[in-house]
């Protein structure tokens, strides 16, 4: 038996894309309801799904599969920032997260938002 969270609470928002945002980063506000890609280091709020005609859906809650960099994540709850390249890293005082899995192979943590 596989066990699988995807859509688990699911919610997206659209806000009006900064130049040069792309599918796939996550995001961070960067003016009014307008989001571009977090840096790293940086605080997000969420993964962005699609950008199309200056407009971003952004996942703001529910369940991911993100790119790590670094040291592999525990389970649990961990402070999470961007990478800087569209994944997540270790943060101390970052975002607190709900961390249900790690593929080591794939460098992957599957995140709740």
């Amino acid at each position: 038996m596989t066990i699988r969270l995807n859509g688990y609470g699911v919610s997206y928002a659209t806000f009006a894309a900064a130049e040069g945002l792309e599918a796939g980063a996550l995001a961070k506000l960067s003016g009014n309801r307008e989001v571009t890609a977090a840096g790293a280091g940086e605080a997000f709020i969420g993964l962005v799904v699609s950008v199309r005609d200056h407009l971003a859906l952004v996942q703001l809650a529910g369940i991911c599969t993100l790119p790590y960099t670094g040291e592999a994540p525990a389970v649990g709850y961990a402070g999470l920032a961007a990478d800087g390249t569209g994944g997540i890293q270790a943060a101390e005082g970052g975002r607190q997260l709900l961390i249900t899995a790690v593929d080591s192979t794939d460098n992957t943590a599957e995140v709740l938002l």
